[in-house]
């Protein structure tokens, strides 16, 4: 699980904008492909945010110790 983000993206090949694309790295949402020209964008790369930057394991995980922690007290 990780963050999700909504996004404007402007086609690079035909200068189309879509201002309502979905990315969700950790669930596979990684790729647009441009309604018009059907180019495709690797929305990583368009945007800079890896999965793991937009992934919050660690922090579920951190909360799941702390769970099974005060499960045994």
């Amino acid at each position: 699980m990780g963050d999700r983000y909504f996004l404007t993206v402007i086609c690079p090949k035909c200068k189309f904008i879509e201002e309502d694309v979905y990315y969700a790295p950790t669930c596979g949402f990684t790729k647009w492909k441009c309604p018009i020209c059907k180019h495709k964008i690797d929305l990583e790369k368009y945007t800079g945010i890896t999965k793991e930057d937009a992934s919050n394991k660690e922090k579920l995980e951190k909360i799941w110790r702390q769970l099974e922690f005060t499960d045994l007290l």
